[in-house]
């Protein structure tokens, strides 16, 4: 078994690095969405990977930074994003795949070769993490100061760069019928998150 310190590099944090490579390709290609999609391939390996790794594969891998923390999926995210840029003039891809560089610049995946370079260097190995670490995890990430200052950052200039689309979303709010929708999903996701703290109250 292999013991390896807490992965620190934590959600927003990925997502604010997402926006600024975004910012800079729409720069490019004139186009302001694909600052959504680099922010989104940003945090797309963690998304995928930790519940994955720490969940799901805890009996075998229980490790947070596999699949989409390596080349292979990263080339093929390219490759997709290549073929449709020059066949359908769509740059989407292309910006997830950058988003996704980016986290495992942010990550430093050179360090975990295995890992990174997967499946070329052999399976993955297993990692010695607690049972319920990936709860702890996001515990902790949730108590972090820097966390919630990304958080609103990224709120802002998202509210800023999508400001004509906000406004149309909100137009439609005023529509009852929409308001009843939205009430009862509130409602919802209260009961949901009120039914999951119960998992991590004493």
């Amino acid at each position: 078994m292999i013991v390896l310190p807490l992965e620190s590099v934590y959600l927003l944090a990925h997502a604010m690095a997402g926006i600024l490579v975004g910012i800079v390709l729409a720069a490019i290609v004139g186009d302001r969405r694909v600052v959504a999609l680099a922010a989104l391939g940003a945090v797309l390996p963690d998304l995928i990977d930790k519940p994955l790794g720490h969940i799901f594969l805890a009996g075998t891998v229980n490790y947070g930074r596999i699949y989409f923390h390596g080349l292979t999926v990263l080339f093929l995210v390219l490759i997709a994003g290549l073929l449709l840029y020059r066949y359908r003039g769509q740059v989407g891809h292309l910006a997830v795949a950058a988003g996704m560089a980016s986290h495992q610049f942010l990550d430093a995946m050179w360090r975990h070769p295995v890992e990174w370079f997967w499946p070329f260097l052999g399976p993955l190995p297993r990692h010695d993490y607690a049972e319920d670490y990936f709860w702890d995890a996001l515990l902790r990430e949730l108590a972090q100061p820097s966390e919630w200052l990304f958080f609103f950052l990224i709120a802002g200039l998202f509210a800023y760069l999508y400001r004509r689309e906000l406004g149309a979303l909100l137009a439609r709010l005023t529509d009852p019928s929409t308001r009843h929708v939205l009430v009862a999903a509130l409602g919802l996701t209260i009961i949901a998150a009120l039914v999951a703290g119960r998992r991590f109250l004493p």
